[in-house]
């Protein structure tokens, strides 16, 4: 940190000394010197890693670090091309030690992919907060920044929905609304409440429980 630190300061000092630093209007050459010297009395914070020789294992570690999946491999216990077999602990049939005792659990391929997609955000949720010229308000500033360096504009790619791929055969998703077919969200864990289609009266809750409630996206 201390090496890129000096290297960088003298670069931009070098750069002054030949006139080829162009300064934002109303800075002055005294001013930019008191800058580079209080930020050569801060700590930097830099990793610098040796450049991977390729990008599918550095985007599977950073996959794995950013959002883990919802089940371990050594949980698998079992496949026979229609059934996967998976364990879980049972809570409410703890053993000596006050653990939940392992239990196997069969499910269809179909569940079970189902079951595997459920933590996967909708689309347009971001679970990764960007700061920066990256954060959400600085994208005019990130436009400008990449404008300068000869970059092409920064594009989003299309959300992707896992909706259709969580129902075999172009089945409904259950977690579509079968009465006009909108994708549903869901949005807490309160009394279990029906969905209701937009012009239906309004109907008793059920008493309360743990079971999610699902709204209509927008």
């Amino acid at each position: 940190m201390p090496v890129l630190r000096g290297k960088l300061r003298a670069a931009l000092h070098a750069a002054r000394d030949a006139g080829q630093l162009r300064l934002p209007a109303g800075v002055t050459l005294p001013q930019l010197r008191r800058l580079l010297h209080r930020l050569g009395r801060q700590q930097w914070h830099v990793q610098s890693m040796r450049r991977s020789a390729q990008g599918r294992g550095v985007a599977t570690s950073l996959a794995r670090y950013l959002r883990g999946g919802p089940l371990k491999p050594g949980r698998l216990v079992a496949w026979d091309e229609q059934t996967v077999t998976c364990w879980y602990a049972d809570t409410q049939d703890p053993a000596a030690q006050g653990r939940g005792q392992r239990q196997l659990l069969p499910l269809s391929v179909a569940d079970f992919r189902q079951r595997g997609l459920w933590p996967v955000p909708p689309p347009g949720v971001p679970v990764v907060r960007a700061y920066g010229l990256y954060a959400p308000t600085q994208r005019a500033a990130l436009a400008q920044c990449r404008q300068a360096l000869g970059h092409a504009p920064l594009t989003s790619p299309p959300p992707v929905d896992w909706q259709p791929y969580g129902a075999p055969g172009g089945a409904q998703h259950p977690e579509c609304c079968p009465v006009c077919g909108q994708r549903l969200l869901r949005t807490a864990t309160v009394a279990p409440q029906r969905h209701r289609h937009p012009g239906e009266l309004s109907q008793p809750q059920a008493p309360p429980g743990p079971v999610p409630e699902l709204q209509e996206a927008a």
